[in-house]
């Protein structure tokens, strides 16, 4: 009967000891699982950047307008006389009303004293290489930034 009783009193440690450890054991499964729950949550809670569309709308808009004066022959017209007033004066109707520029005809590089400090500036380059069968060789550098 003692004998009976120890190996009975063994039986009951081993079993608290597997209990203890199956315990310990999903306690451990449980920290796993919150920490990759959080950090599931971390990494796809953020919004993504939004990418900055709106420069190349803008960019594109430029660029378009410039090359509708070209096809009309005003561009190339203006360039070759070196009137800069016209092409702004032609740009006006064109581009958006939200939208101000400056632009500059020249050969290598262009300037421009009216540019904003505050604001995201778009530079598009349009090359003209001549005009009625005359070499000009110039390219018209168009700034654009929005308006306030």
């Amino acid at each position: 009967m003692k004998m009976h009783n120890k190996m009975k009193c063994r039986r009951v440690e081993r079993l608290q000891k597997k209990g203890s450890k199956g315990y310990v054991y999903t306690l451990e499964v449980m920290l796993a699982v919150s920490l990759i729950f959080v950090t599931l949550i971390l990494v796809f809670s953020s919004s993504p950047e939004e990418p900055e569309t709106n420069l190349a709308i803008m960019k594109q808009n430029g660029y378009d307008a410039l090359f509708y004066l070209d096809m009309t022959g005003d561009l190339r017209n203006a360039v070759a006389r070196g009137a800069v007033s016209e092409i702004d004066a032609n740009l006006t109707g064109i581009l958006p009303q939200n939208i101000r520029f400056d632009t500059n005809v020249c050969t290598t590089s262009c300037n421009s004293t009216e540019l904003p400090s505050n604001s995201t500036v778009v530079t598009v380059d349009y090359y003209i290489g001549g005009y009625r069968s005359e070499y000009v060789g110039k390219k018209v550098r168009l700034w654009m930034w929005r308006k306030f």
